[in-house]
Order: C-alpha cells, then structure tokens, then sequence
C-alpha cells in the first residue's frame, strides 16, 4: 500500500464517544485508495473466514471416511496384514498370470488346432489359473479352502502333462521333454504362488475405494490448510499496513495521545470484525 503521508486530513481535533471516531473514520476512508484497500482485507478477511470453515468441514470428513473405512477393513478382516490397493493389487496379480500366457500356449498346441482356436484355448488356461488365485485367496478355511488347492493341484498337473506330450511329439525326446514340461510347469506354480500373496496383502475394493476416500478428502484438508496460513499471513501483512497508515492520519487528526490510541483501537477493532 502507499504512504497516506499526502492524504489530507481534517482539522486537528479533540473527540468523545464512538461517534466522533466514526466521522473520523469516514475521513480517512474519504480517499479511493483507502476506501479500496480497506474493502479488500475486509473481503481477505471473509476469504479467511470461509477457507477456515472448509477446512474443518474436511477433515470432519475425512475423519469420518477414516472411520469409516476402518470399519469396513474389519469386517473384512482386513485391518491386520493388508496393505496394497485393489486397483495395484489387482494389477499385479494380472501381470503374474499373464506372464504364464506363452508356457499356456504350449500346452493349448497339444490339441492340435489352428491358431486362433489354440489363443482361446490359451486364454481360457489363463483365466482358470487367475480364478484359482482368487478362489485360494478367498476361501482361507474349512472344505473349500482344501477343494480349491486340490483343483487347483490338479490343474497344474493337467497343464504340465500337456506340455510333456507336445514337447515329446515335436522334440521326440522324452527325457528333454519331461525337463522342460517340469520346468515350465514349476514357472507357472510360481507365477500363480506369487498372485496368491499380492491377493492376500491386497485390500478388497469396498476397503480400498474408502481408504482412498479418506485420503483424497485429507489431503484437501491439508491443501486447505496450507492456504488458510498463507491467507492469513497476507491478511496480517496487509491490515499492519493499513493500520500504520492510520497511525500516520492519526497523528494529524488529533493533539493528544488518549484520543489517538482510542481513535487506533476503533480502526483495529473494525479491521478484526
């Protein structure tokens, strides 16, 4: 802001009671150039005002959607050991299965069809190997837990004899085709060891779509936060400003200190409102 050193003042003056401070008031706002600095804190002032107030509306949010996904981790049993969103987690075990896509090829050429029959069947080999990481991943106890791991035993064993037999067609080698069937089919337990254990470090997607929730709506309150302190800090900038320039009228408005000091505290006190 500039000085108001030039701004013309009224007579030197000697006042009692609110109102004399009022017309004083309305003399040092007289100018433009002050009228307008002061609408714009009192503007600042009501942006503060309301960047405060949103604030506290998001993280009473957030806190709530914390809460609330706490609440849903436990009944999901997933408040303990997972850790990975259901959009990575997902995205891992995906990778895992597909790198098994070409070792899959090789048992879906044992049938002996043309190409495109040959990548469906690959791609229904695929799919029952990520459907088995899932099934192992959700049924953790009782029958089906033992069911799952048993199917899922013997498709690996189904997988790997298919290889064999097209590996020992082509090659005509047995011992190098058992090797090989062996090897690939210990590649495709791995790929299918390691889905299971992203699955089981992964959030379900009810857990994970709250956890991300609560995390957008805390980092808009943290956002929030920050520009709430840097309004303030140019709020206070601003009004120590302003109000050294009504020092500076004060000095010309009145002859002795009381009046002065009270003048200064009724422009603080209308800064502040």
């Amino acid at each position: 802001m500039q000085s108001i050193e030039r701004i013309g003042a009224p007579a030197q003056r000697d006042l009692n009671g609110s109102d004399g401070y009022i017309a004083t008031m309305r003399d040092f706002l007289s100018k433009p150039r002050v009228a307008r600095d002061f609408q714009d804190l009192k503007a600042d002032a009501e942006k503060l005002r309301a960047t405060g107030m949103e604030r506290e509306s998001l993280n009473e949010r957030a806190a709530e959607a914390e809460l609330d996904a706490g609440r849903k981790a436990r009944v999901h049993d997933e408040h303990r050991h997972q850790r990975l969103s259901f959009p990575l987690g997902l995205g891992l075990a995906t990778l895992f299965v597909g790198l098994d896509a070409l070792p899959a090829n090789l048992a879906a050429q044992t049938f002996g069809l043309d190409p495109l029959p040959t990548w469906g069947i690959t791609a229904v080999i695929v799919g029952a190997l990520a459907a088995g990481m899932w099934a192992v991943t959700h049924y953790k106890g009782g029958w089906p837990h033992g069911v799952t791991i048993a199917a899922l035993a013997i498709g690996l064993a189904s997988i790997g004899a298919l290889r064999f037999w097209f590996l020992w067609v082509t090659a005509g080698d047995a011992l190098a085709a058992v090797l090989e069937a062996v090897a690939l089919t210990v590649f495709t337990t791995m790929m299918v060891w390691l889905g299971v254990l992203v699955l089981t470090f992964t959030k379900s997607r009810p857990v994970s779509l709250a956890d991300r929730s609560a995390r957008v709506l805390r980092h808009r309150a943290e956002r929030k936060a920050a520009q709430e302190i840097w309004l303030g800090q140019r709020l206070d900038a601003a009004r120590a400003e302003f109000f050294a320039d009504a020092q500076l009228f004060s000095f010309r408005a009145f002859q002795n200190d009381a009046s002065r000091n009270q003048f200064l505290e009724y422009v603080r006190a209308q800064l502040e409102r």
